[in-house]
């Protein structure tokens, strides 16, 4: 693999382990810090609100600066954060130390992406972006069992330890190979930067594409949050047996985006979008009709997570496709809004509407409603592209255009 590519897997995979590890451990979590169950998720929510924040900082730094200096401090947020939940004696503490550790996880988010971006064109950065899909599916797909099987062993608090380990040598590793990179005069004055985030926002397939990153990452926060609860409840899984069916459901997320970087060598984005969107209402269904069987509510939630993995090479094209001179700003918007929204509609919905399977079929179904909407609005991009390059062949071969015509 090429380096860059393994760089920008491993940073990706420092914000993944932030965000996945405690996941199978909630449950434990929530007992050793006497939490009820919604406060439980409350604090798991804080991280991807920090998170969120601290993108809209990050993504305009990271196109002023480059991105070497801003992997070195989120490296060092996302160390400290992780040490303070690790010796947490109470919930403040251990929620001091998620939301450093949701701040320091903006960086490795965008300067993976970034590294990609400015090292790669063309056909490279689609496959790139590819393999970058299967390095982070691969890290979701090990992640539930690596915490189920570590939190039996040592505990979650010495899981937590572990993880500082592999973010210093992540650190390491991105000082020796981290690519030199420019920095650039773009302002990063409030109102200038407002400015940009305002033309990112309004411009005209903005929303579209980002629904594609935002629909399944919705449906993903808002399951995550239920699904530990639902096996601890419903099937009597133990914290081992939660992660294991966790690291199931992450295959999903493997399949998703293997299958995705195959399609895209014969079909455009937009179609592999298309043609994966039935995961979804065949979802829905699974989790209506067959939630008594836990080998059915496994598999409708492994195949929400086909879908996250299977649409975010798409989405990254389009990113590159509408903003490839500020890639990093437009993902930082994308990302910001996505958890700083969402995530908080994740969460009440679990404390609100989500009662059982059936209230998550129904969110599912009219999730992939809006996914349609946003798949049309982007139709056009592809059918304006085709009428642009049909006037440029025409014009490069004037003979056969004028024959055509005869």
């Amino acid at each position: 693999m090429n380096r860059y590519i393994a760089l920008a897997a491993f940073l990706l995979s420092c914000s993944q382990l932030a965000s996945q590890i405690f996941m199978p451990v909630l449950p434990d979590i929530t007992q050793y810090l006497s939490l009820t169950e919604g406060a439980s998720q409350a604090i798991i929510i804080s991280f991807f609100l920090s998170l969120g924040a601290a993108q809209l900082v990050a993504g305009p730094l990271c196109d002023k600066f480059g991105s070497r200096p801003i992997f070195i401090g989120g490296q060092i947020i996302l160390i400290i954060g992780t040490l303070l939940c690790a010796l947490a004696p109470d919930a403040e503490v251990f929620l001091i130390g998620r939301i450093l550790q949701g701040i320091g996880s903006a960086s490795p988010v965008l300067v993976s992406r970034a590294i990609l971006y400015a090292t790669f064109n063309g056909n490279k950065l689609n496959s790139s972006m590819g393999n970058l899909a299967i390095s982070a599916s691969v890290v979701a797909l090990i992640t539930p069992l690596f915490a189920g099987t570590l939190a039996e062993m040592f505990s979650w608090q010495g899981m937590s330890y572990a993880l500082i380990a592999y973010y210093g040598f992540v650190m390491m590793f991105g000082l020796v190979v981290f690519p030199s990179q420019r920095s650039t005069n773009m302002s990063l004055r409030p109102s200038a930067l407002v400015k940009q985030y305002q033309d990112i926002l309004t411009s005209r397939y903005f929303v579209s594409m980002a629904i594609i990153k935002w629909a399944p990452t919705f449906l993903y926060l808002t399951i995550q949050l239920y699904f530990p609860f639902l096996l601890r409840n419903q099937f009597s899984f133990t914290t081992e047996q939660i992660g294991q069916a966790m690291t199931v459901c992450m295959g999903g997320l493997l399949i998703g985006s293997s299958l995705a970087k195959l399609m895209q060598k014969h079909v455009s984005h937009l179609k592999v979008v298309a043609y994966l969107w039935p995961a979804l209402p065949l979802s829905a269904l699974t989790f209506l009709l067959l939630h008594d069987s836990v080998y059915a509510v496994i598999l409708a939630y492994c195949a929400i997570l086909f879908i996250f993995g299977g649409y975010f090479p798409s989405y990254m094209y389009y990113v590159g496709h509408f903003h490839k001179s500020r890639s990093s700003t437009a993902n930082a918007l994308v990302g910001a809004t996505e958890l700083l929204i969402f995530s908080v509609v994740a969460w009440l919905a679990n404390q609100f509407l989500i009662s059982g399977p059936d209230s998550i079929s129904l969110i599912i179904l009219l999730t992939s409603i809006i996914i349609l909407f946003a798949v049309k609005n982007l139709s056009h991009v592809h059918k304006n592209n085709d009428h642009i390059q049909g006037k440029q062949n025409a014009i490069r071969d004037p003979k056969t255009h004028n024959q055509a015509t005869k």
